[in-house]
């Protein structure tokens, strides 16, 4: 063979092992067509929520026929991640058994994905117009995120010190302690009083506080630890977290009392018609409204009377007209209802009131022994002031008449 042929061969030979490199001697090739495909590369390697990244793929040619057609494509995929191109790649021919090519996708995940792991299922599919074969393919990818925090910063009360029966309002302050935003944050308290126990305060922002309101009755004394619970939203889905307040509700301060009581006449008698007057105050902080007082009595006659809306340390009187038919020491038990923002309460109270009787002499001594008493006082008084009177004038003359005297000698 020429010399210059041999080296032409030679240096062709170089260029093609350099290209393609030896045929390995342990490499197996199976018999007809194969194809394989194998990721190689997620990147970047920590995708967060809302971010971009690209899912490499390398398939490669591994039997000694050479498949006519190629496809790969993505066949399910989480709601969490978006492809940004088609899901299916016609991989361009395959010329010999080591061939090998390379499909990349663009993915992105979406702004409220859920942190764990997604799975995307591929398949990868090859033959001629006789015969197809497939492979399926899994991939994992893990979302990572972050944990929101949304705890309670300030407690205040409206009164800040409470009593029994008072209306309260409660302004918690929640802060966002995390490193994401807080979703669909409502506020819960686990008390038995009546009153709002939910608020929704909607989104918290990193670092930032909303006041969650809370308006209750106070309707028992007592120290109380509240659980207080927090049910939000984060990067790993819903959340409900629990912590505790601890309120005081003190004794029963009066909120409507009865400030006086009138009977006319001053001394009711048996048969004669009785007027009672209560005045009714309100010693609390806020109007009530519909206040209204009843009389349980055994009389005869008007039992209930309607006062209306009575403003903080205001008072309004509650007249009950009866017949005392019956003489005696009564006492009678007193309701007084009325209204706030939690509905209808009541107070109870009891009155005394006596009637004389006016078939006996002694209620007739007794009068008539408080006139004479009365009348007598009254003289005794007038006497008195007449006298000390005279004296004062007797003396007022004595001493005018003197100087004169005294003039004459002179």
């Amino acid at each position: 063979m020429n010399q210059r042929v041999i080296q032409v061969f030679l240096f062709l030979f170089i260029i093609v092992t350099t290209i393609i490199g030896l045929p390995d001697a342990d490499a197996k090739f199976i018999q007809g067509m194969c194809v394989t495909g194998e990721v190689q590369e997620i990147s970047p390697s920590s995708v967060g929520i809302d971010d971009e990244f690209t899912l490499g793929i390398n398939i490669e040619s591994c039997g000694n026929e050479i498949p006519k057609s190629v496809m790969f494509e993505i066949t399910s995929i989480s709601p969490d991640i978006i492809v940004t191109e088609d899901s299916v790649t016609d991989i361009p021919e395959l010329f010999y058994s080591t061939s090998e090519r390379y499909v990349r996708y663009h993915m992105r995940t979406t702004p409220d994905a859920n942190p764990g792991i997604h799975i995307i299922k591929m398949r990868l599919t090859y033959g001629n117009d006789n015969s197809k074969s497939s492979t399926d393919y899994e991939v994992e990818i893990r979302v990572i995120g972050e944990d929101a925090e949304p705890r309670i910063s300030s407690v205040e009360t409206n009164p800040e010190y409470i009593y029994e029966g008072d209306s309260v309002d409660l302004r918690l302050g929640i802060e966002n302690y995390g490193e994401a935003i807080a979703k669909s944050v409502v506020v819960s308290l686990g008390h038995d009083f009546k009153g709002i126990k939910d608020a929704t305060i909607g989104t918290l922002d990193l670092n930032n506080t909303q006041i969650a309101l809370f308006k209750f009755k106070a309707s028992k004394t007592g120290n109380y630890k509240i659980p207080v619970f927090i049910e939000y939203e984060d990067d790993f889905g819903k959340q409900k977290d629990e912590y505790e307040i601890k309120l005081t509700v003190l004794d029963k301060k009066g909120r409507l009392n009865i400030a006086s009581v009138k009977v006319d006449p001053v001394l009711p008698v048996e048969g004669g018609t009785v007027e009672l007057t209560m005045r009714v105050e309100n010693f609390g902080d806020s109007t009530l409204n519909g206040v209204r007082v009843y009389t349980d009595h055994p009389f005869q006659g008007l039992k209930e009377s309607f006062i209306g809306t009575l403003d903080p340390n205001e008072d309004g009187p509650a007249v009950i007209t009866f017949i005392a038919n019956m003489s005696g020491e009564y006492e009678f038990p007193v309701t007084i209802s009325y209204s706030d923002d939690f509905g209808e309460e009541q107070i109870k109270t009891k009155v005394n009131v006596i009637i004389l009787p006016t078939n006996g002499g002694a209620g007739k001594a007794i009068i008539s022994a408080i006139i004479l008493l009365v009348i007598g006082g009254l003289v005794f008084l007038n006497y008195r002031t007449r006298k000390s009177k005279d004296k004062i004038i007797k003396q007022l003359m004595k001493g005018n008449d003197e100087p004169a005297e005294k003039k004459k000698k002179k």
